[in-house]
């Protein structure tokens, strides 16, 4: 049996870092307040039996080793419940990597919900984010989807009901920032100080106000970012020059996201922007 799904991933609409977390599973890990709003770009995932695990990607830059997050989604499984049973992964990509759109995350907890169907597992919702946050902490979101405060190491994932859609524009640049890159050198003294931004956007969200939410977005990363990658500040810049009503880094980089009125507005935005665009909608 073969099975498929569209992975679709998401964009930060906010993302402030709280703290380090100082005890308990997951001491060294960073406390997130991060509003996360699934797009409809996406990725495909498929799997089907095999006698090992596989992994096969039309992408060069995947990794399609034991590196791979989505073979590590299968292992988990694997280990966790005692299976001996061996999976090949098919990957269609089409979210950019090392992107701060968080595609591997996406892709992992497809995996996830593939391998329960496929293995016959019954796995509940909490299980399976269980199992995801082991391989990332971007994976639990996904069993959600749609628009949720996420405080990832923090364990708190809380579904924010809205009526609000937008029309992005991503502008991706050709190089990525890896997550250990924009969390080196933060200054903890200035961090976390946009946290009432994020209440702030939360209310607009539940409101229903689009317009409302534009001067509340935020992220806590170009902090650190921007000073080291300054092509993302220009992009952003451009973004907002080319009649953005927001523009903001997503997740740790290293895309830069702009918000069109329409999806003419967007196209007329992409010819002004200086890299790789693609135009994506609320999922």
């Amino acid at each position: 049996m073969i099975l498929s799904i569209n992975s679709y991933t998401r964009v930060t609409l906010a993302l402030d870092i709280v703290c380090t977390i100082e005890d308990g599973p997951y001491k060294g890990y960073h406390e997130l307040g991060t509003v996360k709003h699934q797009i409809d770009l996406c990725d495909t995932v498929r799997v089907e039996e095999s006698h090992a695990d596989l992994l096969e990607c039309d992408d060069p830059a995947v990794p399609c080793d034991d590196r791979n997050v989505c073979l590590k989604a299968a292992k988990v499984v694997q280990k966790s419940l005692g299976l001996d049973r061996h999976v090949r992964i098919t990957l269609g990509k089409r979210i950019p990597v090392m992107a701060g759109l968080a595609g591997g995350s996406a892709n992992a907890a497809a995996t996830l919900a593939l391998l329960n169907e496929l293995w016959e597992l019954r796995l509940t919702t909490p299980q399976l984010i269980d199992l995801g946050r082991s391989v990332g902490m971007d994976v639990p979101y996904y069993f959600y989807g749609g628009t949720v405060f996420d405080s990832e190491a923090g364990l708190r994932l809380e579904p924010v009901a809205t009526g609000c859609s937008f029309i992005f524009v991503l502008a991706c640049p050709d190089f990525g920032v890896s997550t250990r890159e924009a969390y080196s050198g933060i200054d903890y003294t200035v961090i976390g100080q946009m946290q009432r931004l994020t209440v702030k956007l939360r209310e607009a969200l539940e409101a229903g106000d689009p317009d409302s939410t534009f001067r509340f977005m935020h992220n806590d990363f170009e902090q650190t970012v921007f000073p080291r990658f300054p092509r993302l500040s220009t992009l952003k810049k451009e973004l907002l020059e080319a009649g953005c009503s927001a523009a903001l880094l997503t997740g740790s980089g290293s895309t830069v996201i702009g918000i069109a009125r329409d999806h003419a507005h967007a196209e007329a935005i992409r010819k002004k922007i200086s890299c790789r665009t693609i135009v994506a909608s609320t999922k």
